[in-house]
C-alpha cells in the first residue's frame, strides 16, 4: 500500500484533505482516494502530514499483509506507537492481522504543547454525551479540561446517505455547543469504503483518531468516549490499551469514561436538559433527531432511562413509555448485547426495579434456550 502526499482542496463549500491510496490488490468498491471534508467556519488549522492516513488504513494493511509506504512524513512518537498497536492487535487476532512494515519517507518530531485547545468526539449518543458533560463538570467530581472543540463526523456510525438525520443533528448540536461555549467541527469521510472488509468494530477507533490528527497542531488532548467498563472490554478498535498509542508529540489521545456503565452514564446525561431533545442512539433509519424505538440499541437505552425514571423526559424516542413485552422480547444477538443486558439487570435490581430485572432475565434465558434447540 502506498499513501501519497495529502493535499487540501475545496469541494463545494467544504474544505477537503485527501490522499491518493495505492493498494497492492485493489478491490471493487474501494476508491483510489481517502478524504475527510469539513464545513467551513472557524476551522482549526488542518494538517497535511500523513499521520491521519497511516492510522486510518493500518488494520487494512495488516489484514492484507501489505507494508505501508508513506510518501511524506510521520510523527516519530506515532511511528513507535503503531508498532505496539500492531503487536497488541496481532496477539488478539494472530490469524487475521499480520505484523507489517511501515516505511515513511521521513520521521519527524512535532512540537510538544503546540496546541492550546482540547477536543472530544461527539455523535449525540450515550457515550459521547457522557464524555462531553463530564468534561464540563456535570455530575462528576473531577472534570477534565473544558473542551474547546467537539467533532461530529458523518460516515462513521452514521452513513453518508442519511442526509435528513445529518442535517437535523448537526443543526441541533451546533446550537447546543454554542450555548456551551464549544466550537463544533462538522465533517464527513469515505473511510468506511476502505475499511468495511476490516469490520467497523475493529476500524472505528483508528477512524476517530485519524480525524483528530488532522488538527494535531491545535489541540493538546483528544477525548475518545468509551463503549464499555474497564473489566468488560472486548478486543476491538477503540480500547484503553490502544488509543493512547496513536498519540503524537503534540496531541495526546485519551480514552474516557470506562469507569461508568451505561446506566451510570445516563444518570449524568438525564440531568442535562440539553439531552432531552437531542439524545440520538439509533443509526438505522433517516429519522432526523428521532430514534426508531424498535432496534436493540434503542430498547436498551429506553430500559436504562426507565430504570432511572427519566424516559418520559426524552422526546427523541417515538414512544417514551416502555412495555414489559418489549423488554422481554429484547434480542441479545451479540456478546455486547448480552453484556449490556446483564449490566441493566444489575442496576435494575440495585435500584429496586425487580420487574425489569426479571424481564431482562427472561430475554436472556429465551435466547439461551433458542440456541440450545429447546
Amino acid at each position: 500500500m502506498i499513501i501519497h502526499p495529502p493535499s487540501l482542496s475545496q469541494v463545494g463549500t467544504d474544505i477537503q484533505v485527501s490522499a491518493r491510496i495505492e493498494l497492492r490488490s485493489p478491490r471493487r468498491g474501494v476508491p483510489s482516494e481517502l478524504w475527510f471534508r469539513f464545513r467551513q467556519g472557524t476551522l482549526p488549522q488542518i494538517s497535511t502530514d500523513c499521520d491521519s492516513f497511516a492510522v486510518a488504513l493500518l488494520l487494512l494493511g495488516m489484514q492484507n499483509g501489505e507494508p505501508i509506504e508513506i510518501r511524506g512524513s510521520l510523527s516519530r512518537k506515532l511511528f513507535l506507537g503503531l508498532q505496539e498497536y500492531q503487536r497488541i492487535y496481532h496477539s488478539w487476532f494472530p490469524e487475521r492481522f499480520k505484523m507489517i512494515e511501515i516505511k515513511p519517507d521521513l520521521l519527524r518530531e512535532d512540537q510538544v504543547d503546540a496546541g492550546q485547545g482540547d477536543a472530544c468526539a461527539f455523535s449525540g449518543g450515550v457515550d459521547s454525551f457522557y464524555t462531553l458533560l463530564s468534561l464540563l463538570g456535570r455530575g462528576v467530581a473531577a472534570p477534565g479540561p473544558k473542551p474547546t472543540h467537539a467533532v461530529f463526523m458523518a460516515g462513521f456510525d452514521m452513513p453518508l446517505h442519511l442526509s435528513k438525520s445529518i442535517g437535523e443533528l448537526t443543526l441541533a448540536y451546533d446550537e447546543m455547543m454554542k450555548t456551551l461555549g464549544i466550537e463544533l467541527i462538522i465533517g464527513s469521510t469515505n473511510v468506511r469504503s476502505f475499511v468495511n472488509s476490516v469490520d467497523w468494530t475493529n476500524a472505528h477507533g483508528q477512524a476517530l483518531v485519524a480525524t483528530a490528527l488532522l488538527f494535531k497542531s491545535e489541540w493538546r488532548h483528544f477525548y475518545i468516549p468509551s463503549s464499555y467498563t474497564l473489566k468488560s472490554y472486548p478486543k476491538w478498535g477503540s480500547h484503553p490499551e490502544l488509543d493512547f498509542l496513536l498519540s503524537t508529540e503534540s496531541l495526546q489521545m485519551v480514552h474516557h469514561g470506562e469507569h461508568a456503565n451505561r446506566v451510570k452514564k445516563l444518570e449524568v446525561i438525564s440531568k442535562a436538559k440539553e439531552s432531552f431533545d437531542r439524545l440520538r442512539v439509533c443509526w438505522i433509519q433517516d429519522l432526523g433527531l428521532k430514534n426508531c424505538g424498535q432496534c436493540e440499541k434503542c430498547i436498551r437505552t429506553m430500559i436504562a432511562l426507565d430504570i432511572l425514571g427519566a424516559l418520559s423526559n426524552y422526546s427523541t424516542f417515538r414512544e417514551n413509555t416502555l412495555s414489559r413485552s418489549k423488554v422481554r422480547s429484547l434480542k441479545q444477538r451479540t456478546y455486547q448485547g448480552r453484556l449490556f443486558a446483564r449490566e441493566l439487570m444489575k442496576e435494575a435490581s440495585r435500584r429496586g426495579k425487580f420487574g425489569t430485572c426479571l424481564d431482562l432475565g427472561y430475554s436472556l434465558l429465551r435466547r439461551e434456550l433458542f440456541f440450545r434447540g429447546f
